[in-house]
C-alpha cells in the first residue's frame, strides 16, 4: 500500500463552493462569526494538549530584526536599544509611516514555540482579544503537512481551512481580500533557487502549482496581494526567503526569560519546592541552563522529572548539548513502561526512527496506520502511554499521526543514521544513497538540526546511553568517516565560503571534543560571523569552539542583537520570597552581559584569538566588566576593535581597568564610531600613562570633545606612554579643531614615541596646521607618517610642511590627498622636498587640483631624491605635457621610484612615446597605474616597446578604462612572450572582444610569460573564447582572471 499523501489524510472530503449572485451582510458576518467560534474551540485546549503547554507560558513579546536597520540620525550611526513588540500589535501601523504591516516574518530556532505563538494568536483573534477589526479570516497553512503533496492551489488551501464549516466559502472569505490573513506556519528551506522559480509562480488562485511554487507565489505577493501574510521560519530557511519578501517586518521570538522559565516549572510540578529544586540545578549547569530556555527542552524536563526520582534531578548536571537532552528524554521514556519487555520499547523506538528518517526523506510529517504497521508499530501501539510520549494523533484525521514536535523526527532520524545497516535500508527506495548525500538533502551542510543530533550521537560517551535506549550500537567507523568529511567541507574553500560558522560550532559543540574542535578550527584561521541576531546557545557554542587552537585566530562579530542575555533583570528576583531555600541555591546578583559566555573563552589559557573586532552588538556597560576581566590573565588578544557600540562611561572606565593590568598585552584599540565621552577619554590616558604594550590607538568618525581630547593629550605627554600610532580619522569638532591641533603640538614636543599621526578628514584648516608644525618641527618629533588628508588645507598649508620637510629626520609617508594645495602648494612642498633632512619614501598629492605646471618641480624631487620610491597623482589635470615633464625626472640614474599612479589624470596616446622612453632606462619602477586615460590603441602599441625592453622591470600594469580594443592585442600579445617581469595586468572596462582576447590567451601560454592575475571583462565573450580561457587555467593552475 503507498503511503498516505500528506495533505489528502485530511482533507478527504473538501467542501465546495457555490455561485452566490448576492450576499447580504448579515450572512457574511454571521459566517465569519461561526469561522470565529470554531477556531475559538480548536484552539481553546493550548495549555491542556502537552505538545502546546507552554503556549501559555509563552509571551508573544516578538524582537524586531533590521538587516540593514542602523540608523544615520542616531549619533555616530549606532543603532538603537532593542524594539521589542506584543505579537498582537505586529500588524498596527509602523513608525515610518501610518501603513499597516501587510508581511511580517517571524523567524526562531527549533523548539523555540513558533507554532504555539501563532496558535496563540489564532485563539486570541478568535476571542476578539487581539485586532478586531483588521482581519475578517485566518488561512491557517501548515507547510510541513502539505510539502509532499504534488499539486495544490490557493484555493485549495482556503476551502481546506473551513472543510469543518457549512456554507459557501470562497464567495464570502474572498469577498474582501484584504482583510484576509494568510499564515504559513514552519516555511521550508527552498529546495531551489528563488531565480528558478520566478516564472513558475501563480497568479491564479484556481490553478494548482507546486507546492514550493505555490508558497513562493504567496510570499512574492503574486497571489492575494492585497491580504496580509503572518510566516514562521527557522534561520536556515530566511536565506533564500529574503529575497522573496515585499518590505516585510522581521522579528524573532524571544526565548523564555529567567521569570517565564520559573513560572513554567512552578506551574508543572505540584509543590513549589519540587519546581525550584530542578530550576536552581539547571543554573548549576551552564549549558543546561541556556538550552531550556528553549521552550521544547524545558517541557522535556519537566515531562521526565514529573514521574521519576531525585537521581534524575542529579544526571541534569551532567547534560551538556542538545543531544544530551534528547536522548535523555527517550532513555527516561523508556523506562515509564510496565508490562512490556524493555526489549519490546526498544523494537518501537527502532520503528520509530526508521519512520522518522523515511518520512523526511519523502517530506512527509503525517503518517497513516499503514505507515507505522510497515515500520513495525501497530495501531494499538501507537494509542498506547509509552508511544503518547513521541506521537499524537494529527487535527481532524482517523487514524492519522505526527510526531509531538519535528524535531523529534529530526533526532530520530539522526539516531536511525548513527545505527543503521544494511538492512536498515529496507524501507527505502533509494537504498543507495550515501548519509553524505542525504544530510546536504535534508539541511544544506551544517546548518541541519538532523546533523548537529548525529554530531551529538557520536560522542565516544554516549554510546552505551544509545544502546540500552535503542537497542542497537553505533555503526563502526561513522564517527570517524564523519569527522573526515568535515575536515574536507572545511579545506575546501569553495564549500567553507558556504559554511555559516556558527552552524559548525554547534555541530562541534555537540560532540564535545576539544582536540578535534581545535583541529577544524585551526584550518579557518579566521572567524567572520555577520548575522542580524545570534543567541545565548550561538554563544555557547562558539565560545567552546574557540576557546582553544593551535593558531591565532581573528574573530569578528558583527550582529545588531545578542538574545537571551538579559541584564536588566536582576538575579536575585528569581527567588521566591515565600521558598525557603538553601546556600547551594543562591544567585549571584550580578548581571550577565551579552559577552560573557566569549570573554570565558578568551579567559582560558589556550586561547589563541590574537584579533576580535565587535560591530554592533548593543554592548553595555557589563560588556566592558566581562571584558576588563579577560587581560586578567589572556596572553594571546594583541588587537581590539569596537564599531558603533557604546559601553557608557562606565563600561568603559571597567575596560580601562582591564588595560592597566600588568598582564594586558592589548596592542592596538581602535573605535570606530563609538560615543566617547570627556571622562572616557580621561581613562583612556589613564592607561597610556601605565600600559607598556599598548602602541596604537585609533579613533575613527568618533566626534571627540575638545575636552575629551585634551585630557587624551595629557596621557599621551606622560613619560611612561609607548604608543606609536595615534589616528583621529574624522574624530574632531570643527568648532575645536585649532584648539585640539595645540594640544597634539605639545604631545608632539614630549612624546618621542610617537611615529605615526593620522588626522584625516577633520577640518583642520591653514591654521590648525600652522599650530600642529610647531610640535612637528620639534627636535624630539619623531613622526614617520603623517595623514593629513581631507583637512581643508590650501597653498598656505604647504609653506609650514615646507618648513617642517626640511628639518625632519624622521618623516617617510605625507598623505595630503583631496586638499586644494594647487600647483603653488606643490611647489612650495618641493622646496622642502629638495632640502630635506629625512628620508620621504611615499608621496601622496591625488585630487590636489593640480596641473602640468607643478611637474616640473616634482621632476627634481624625482631626479634628486633617492629615498622617494612612491608618488600617486591621481586625478589631477596633469595632461601630456605634464607627464613629459614628469619622464624626464624618472629617465635620471637617481631616481629610485617603484610606483606611480597617474590614475585619472587628463592623459592621451601622445603621452605614450615618454613613458616608452622612461621605460627605457629605468630599472626601479614595478607598478604603473594608467587608468581612465584616454591612451587608445596607437598609444597602447608605442608603450609595448618600452615594456619589451630588457631594461624594463615592471611588474604591476593597470590600464582599465583606456580606451583599448582589439587592435592593441598584438602588441600586448608580444609584451606577455617577451617580459618576464609583469605579474599582473588590468584591461577592464576596455573594449576587447574574442579576436583580442583569444590573442592574449596565446601569449599567456608562452613559458617566458609569468602573469599571475588578469583582469580583463568576460560579458561580450562566447564559449570558443571561454574555452581558451579554461585550457589556459588548466595549463596554468597559478592565473587568476
Amino acid at each position: 500500500m503507498e503511503p498516505a499523501c500528506t495533505w489528502s489524510l485530511l482533507s478527504e472530503k473538501k467542501a465546495t463552493s457555490s455561485s452566490l449572485a448576492l450576499l447580504s451582510w448579515k450572512e457574511f458576518t454571521d459566517y465569519r462569526e461561526a469561522f470565529q467560534k470554531h477556531l475559538k474551540q480548536k484552539y481553546q485546549k493550548i495549555g491542556v494538549d502537552k505538545c502546546y503547554y507552554h503556549g501559555k507560558h509563552i509571551r508573544p513579546r516578538l524582537l524586531l530584526v533590521k538587516e540593514h536597520g542602523i540608523s544615520e540620525k542616531t549619533p555616530c550611526g549606532i543603532p538603537q536599544q532593542d524594539h521589542f513588540i506584543e505579537l498582537e500589535h505586529v500588524f498596527g501601523p509602523n513608525e515610518e509611516s501610518c501603513s499597516s504591516s501587510r508581511t511580517v516574518v517571524l523567524q526562531g530556532c527549533a523548539g523555540i514555540g513558533k507554532t504555539a505563538v501563532v496558535h496563540k494568536f489564532m485563539f486570541d483573534w478568535a476571542a476578539g482579544m487581539v485586532t478586531p477589526d483588521r482581519f475578517d479570516y485566518l488561512i491557517y497553512v501548515n507547510c510541513r503537512e502539505i510539502s509532499r503533496t504534488a499539486n495544490l492551489s490557493a484555493a485549495d488551501l482556503i476551502t481546506n481551512s473551513f472543510q469543518d464549516l457549512k456554507g459557501p466559502i470562497l464567495d464570502t472569505v474572498l469577498l474582501y481580500p484584504e482583510k484576509l490573513l494568510f499564515i504559513l506556519d514552519g516555511f521550508p528551506e527552498l529546495q531551489y533557487p528563488v531565480s528558478d522559480q520566478e516564472e513558475d509562480l501563480s497568479v491564479n488562485p484556481q490553478e494548482r502549482k507546486p507546492v514550493e511554487s505555490l508558497l513562493c507565489s504567496f510570499v512574492s505577493k503574486k497571489l492575494f496581494p492585497e491580504s496580509s501574510l503572518l510566516i514562521t521560519a527557522r534561520p536556515t530557511a530566511m536565506k533564500k526567503l529574503h529575497s522573496l519578501l515585499k518590505q516585510p517586518i522581521q522579528a524573532e521570538i524571544l526565548w523564555f526569560t529567567d521569570t517565564e522559565k520559573r513560572a513554567y516549572f512552578l506551574s508543572r510540578f505540584s509543590g513549589a519546592n519540587a519546581a525550584m529544586k530542578v530550576f536552581y540545578t539547571l543554573r548549576e549547569n551552564e549549558g543546561l541552563d541556556i538550552m531550556s530556555s528553549l521552550p521544547i527542552v524545558s517541557w522535556m524536563i519537566c515531562s521526565v522529572l514529573q514521574s521519576q526520582g531525585e537521581g534524575d534531578r542529579t544526571l541534569l548536571k551532567s547534560l551538556q548539548t542538545m543531544s544530551d537532552v534528547y536522548l535523555f528524554y527517550f532513555s527516561k521514556c523508556l523506562k515509564t513502561l510496565t508490562g512490556v519487555s524493555v526489549w519490546k520499547g526498544q523494537s518501537c523506538l527502532w520503528g520509530l526512527c526508521s519512520l522518522a528518517a523515511e518520512g523526511l526523506q519523502k517530506h512527509q510529517v503525517l503518517f497513516a496506520a499503514s505507515d507505522l504497521r510497515r515500520h513495525g508499530i501497530g495501531v494499538y501501539d501507537a494509542n498506547c502511554a509509552f508511544l503518547s510520549h513521541f506521537l499524537k494523533k494529527a487535527e481532524g484525521g482517523v487514524n492519522v499521526y505526527t510526531f509531538l514536535h519535528f524535531s523529534f523526527q529530526e533526532f530520530l532520524t539522526a539516531v536511525f543514521y548513527a545505527l543503521k545497516n544494511d538492512s536498515s535500508w529496507m524501507f527505502f527506495d533509494q537504498v543507495g544513497k550515501t548519509w553524505q548525500e542525504i544530510f546536504q538533502q535534508y539541511g544544506k551542510g551544517f546548518s541541519s538540526l538532523l546533523i548537529r543530533f548525529l554530531f551529538g550521537l557520536l560522542h565516544r560517551g554516549k554510546g552505551h546511553t544509545v544502546e540500552t535506549t535503542f537497542g542497537r550500537k553505533v555503526s563502526p567507523g561513522l564517527r570517524e568517516e564523519l569527522l573526515k568529511w568535515t575536515e574536507r567541507e572545511i579545506q575546501d574553500k569553495s564549500s567553507r565560503l558556504q559554511i555559516e560558522p556558527v552552524d559548525l560550532f554547534h555541530c562541534l559543540y555537540e560532540i564535545q571534543e576539544e582536540e578535534y574542535t581545535k583541529k577544524i578550527i585551526d584550518d579557518l584561521q579566521s572567524i567572520i560571523l555577520l548575522q542580524p541576531t545570534y543567541t545565548k546557545m550561538d554563544m555557547l557554542a562558539m565560545s567552546f569552539c574557540v576557546k582553544s587552537s593551535h593558531s591565532h585566530l581573528s574573530v569578528s562579530l558583527k550582529c545588531q542583537h545578542i538574545l537571551g542575555f538579559q541584564e536588566e533583570e536582576q538575579a536575585s528576583a528569581l527567588t521566591p520570597p515565600a521558598l525557603t531555600l538553601n546556600q547551594s541555591f543562591q544567585l549571584y546578583n550580578v548581571p550577565v552581559s551579552r559577552l560573557h559566555l566569549l570573554c570565558q573563552a578568551l579567559q582560558n589559557p589556550y586561547c589563541k584569538i590574537k584579533d576580535l573586532k565587535l560591530i554592533f552588538c548593543h554592548l553595555t556597560a557589563s560588556c566592558g566588566r566581562d571584558l576588563s576581566s579577560v587581560f586578567e590573565t589572556n596572553q594571546y588578544l594583541t588587537d581590539l576593535e569596537f564599531v558603533k557600540n557604546t559601553l557608557e562611561d562606565s563600561g568603559l572606565k571597567l575596560l580601562c581597568e582591564g588595560l592597566k593590568r600588568p598582564n594586558c598585552i592589548l596592542q592596538k584599540l581602535r573605535l570606530y564610531r563609538c560615543l566617547i565621552s570627556p571622562a572616557s577619554c580621561g581613562a583612556l590616558a589613564a592607561v597610556l600613562s601605565t600600559n607598556q604594550w599598548l602602541t596604537e590607538l585609533e579613533f575613527s568618525e568618533t566626534k571627540l570633545e575638545a575636552s575629551a581630547l585634551k585630557l587624551l593629550c595629557e596621557g599621551l605627554k606622560d613619560p611612561n606612554c609607548k604608543l606609536q600610532k595615534l589616528k583621529l580619522c574624522a574624530s574632531l569638532l570643527p568648532e575645536s579643531s585649532e584648539a585640539v591641533c595645540k594640544y597634539l603640538a605639545s604631545v608632539l614636543i614630549c612624546n618621542p614615541h610617537l611615529t605615526e599621526l593620522d588626522l584625516s578628514e577633520n577640518p583642520l584648516g591653514d591654521t590648525g596646521v600652522k599650530y600642529l608644525c610647531e610640535g612637528l618641527r620639534h627636535a624630539n618629533c619623531k613622526v614617520e607618517k603623517l595623514d593629513l588628508s581631507t583637512c581643508s588645507l590650501t597653498d598656505a598649508s604647504c609653506v609650514e610642511l615646507s618648513s617642517f620637510l626640511q628639518v625632519s629626520q624622521t618623516l617617510q609617508e605625507l598623505f595630503v590627498f583631496a586638499n586644494v594645495l594647487g600647483d603653488t602648494g606643490v611647489r612650495r612642498l618641493c622646496e622642502g622636498l629638495l632640502h630635506a633632512k629625512g628620508m620621504i619614501k611615499n608621496l601622496v598629492l591625488s585630487e590636489c587640483s593640480l596641473s602640468a605646471a607643478c611637474c616640473e618641480p616634482l621632476a627634481q624631487v624625482l631626479s634628486s631624491t633617492r629615498s622617494l620610491t612612491r608618488l600617486l597623482l591621481i586625478n589631477n589635470k596633469i595632461e601630456d605635457l605634464g607627464l613629459k615633464l614628469l619622464c624626464e625626472g624618472l629617465k635620471q640614474p637617481d631616481c629610485q621610484l617603484k610606483d606611480l599612479a597617474l590614475w585619472t589624470c587628463h592623459l592621451t596616446g601622445a603621452c605614450c612615446q615618454d613613458l616608452c622612453n622612461a621605460l627605457y632606462t629605468n630599472e626601479h619602477l614595478r607598478d604603473l597605474d594608467l587608468s581612465d586615460n584616454a591612451l587608445g590603441d596607437e598609444g597602447m602599441q608605442v608603450l609595448c616597446e618600452g615594456l619589451k625592453h630588457p631594461y624594463c622591470k615592471l611588474q604591476t600594469l593597470w590600464l582599465a578604462e583606456c580606451h583599448l580594443t582589439d587592435a592593441c592585442c598584438g602588441a600586448l600579445a608580444s609584451v606577455l612572450s617577451r617580459n618576464e617581469n609583469l605579474t599582473l595586468l588590468d584591461l577592464s572596462g576596455n573594449h576587447l572582444r574574442d579576436f583580442g582576447v583569444q590573442m592574449l590567451c596565446d601569449a599567456l601560454i608562452h613559458p617566458v610569460c609569468k602573469l599571475q592575475t588578469f583582469y580583463i571583462d568576460t560579458d561580450h565573450l562566447h564559449d570558443d573564447t571561454f574555452r581558451k580561457m579554461e585550457a589556459l587555467k588548466r595549463s596554468k593552475p597559478g592565473i587568476t582572471w
